[in-house]
């Protein structure tokens, strides 16, 4: 028996799992997310008579063991919080319904365009989305008096706030997942799209004109204007920002705690757009459920999938554990959450990470590009996306 199998029976035996008595729920949600999840599901239960039960894995673990019990029939009836860019594996494995047969017109017209297509593969609407997240303009309110209104303006603003004791702007320079921001912004893309949306493998759009000009970009903020330091990371400008010693960073919903933690008055932005009036837009991520095609309770897992994704649910699971809906109506209605409604904005004009197979391919050559750009002030930019593309293409 393969160890896959053995560490299975013995999850299922340690859950108490017991498949085709009610609806099994995998989820990879913790904390406060799980406590909501487990609440819904008791009012589900409460309102239709139909049994539940969640049981906690890992993402890893999830999809290996979706992909190998599955086809058996041992697999949950949906797999919950799965990020957007792993659900090809789940598509590609045959264990991951086309969900649109489900999703009721309303509830499809409510989603923000870019959920919709996070979770389109091979034009099927693989799952229903639930939540977005992704950087924006964190701001220290005790080193800036006013959000500057232009891109070229915050660079300014940063040079004035960078002193002996503070910086004014950074950011995990050397991350693709941040610095794609700079590179999208200025005309460059990771995949292009053919006429109905969907991802074109092919059509790499990292060393273009406008992705050079995106990564000249994020050079400039170290060697032209002296805001980033060799050896930034994310630890460091996460510790300078959390040591109220940086005025502004761009990150993500998951540092929010840990910095009104530390005492800080911050808040938060979309990244200004640039002076021409092009919008700044960086990647977004989208996490969702998936329906098990093997199912034997397809009609009840439809429904609790549409239950967890109404608007008042995403409300909820907004106001509890800090979540920012995929729902246009739901974010509309947590507008008085300071932090959940300023990252929804600052999302609007963001872009989803890829969910084809091949951004695998994208990360190293990414990271080892901005690395080699970011090293010295004789980088070459554009010889050098030059190779991290044609790696990506397998040239």
């Amino acid at each position: 028996m393969k160890k896959p199998l053995i560490m299975f029976l013995v999850l299922v035996l340690a859950t108490g799992s017991a498949f085709g008595q009610g609806l099994t729920l995998w989820t990879t949600f913790g904390d406060q997310t799980l406590e909501w999840l487990e609440g819904e599901a008791a009012s589900f239960t409460a309102a239709f008579g139909v049994p539940t039960n969640v049981v906690r894995l890992d993402l890893g673990e999830l999809r290996q063991q979706a992909l190998l019990a599955a086809p058996q029939g041992q697999a949950g009836d949906l797999f919950i919080g799965i990020p957007h860019d792993q659900i090809a594996d789940f598509a590609l494995g045959g264990v991951a319904d086309d969900i649109a047969s489900f999703a009721t017109a309303a509830y499809l017209a409510d989603l923000s365009e870019q959920a919709r297509l996070a979770y389109t593969f091979n034009g099927r609407l693989i799952g229903l989305p639930m939540f977005v997240e992704g950087p924006a303009l964190i701001v220290n309110n005790d080193l800036v008096d006013a959000v500057p209104a232009t891109y070229e303006a915050l660079i300014e603003k940063a040079q004035e706030l960078t002193t002996a004791d503070t910086f004014g702007f950074m950011y995990d320079v050397p991350n693709f997942y941040f610095s794609f921001g700079w590179i999208n912004t200025f005309g460059g893309y990771v995949f292009g799209s053919d006429a109905t949306g969907s991802l074109v493998a092919g059509d790499v759009g990292l060393d273009i004109e406008g992705a050079i000009a995106g990564a000249q970009a994020v050079k400039d903020l170290r060697f032209e204007h002296g805001l980033v330091p060799a050896g930034t990371n994310y630890d460091v400008a996460n510790g300078l920002f959390v040591d109220g010693a940086l005025a502004m960073i761009y990150n993500g919903p998951w540092a929010v705690s840990q910095y009104e933690s530390a005492g800080l008055d911050v808040s938060v932005h979309p990244m200004p757009p640039l002076a021409d009036g092009t919008p700044f837009s960086g990647f977004m991520g989208v996490q969702g459920v998936l329906m098990n095609p093997f199912s034997t309770m397809r009609a009840d897992a439809a429904n609790f999938a549409k239950w967890i994704t109404r608007t008042d649910a995403q409300v909820t699971m907004a106001q509890f554990s800090g979540r920012i809906p995929a729902s246009i109506s739901a974010l509309t209605q947590v507008a008085d959450e300071p932090f959940i409604a300023s990252f929804g904005q600052a999302l609007l004009d963001s872009v989803p990470m890829p969910n084809i197979p091949q951004m695998s391919n994208v990360w190293g050559p990414m990271g080892d590009a901005l690395s080699v750009i970011l090293e010295s002030e004789g980088s070459d930019v554009g010889a050098t996306l030059e190779r991290a593309a044609a790696d990506i293409r397998g040239n």
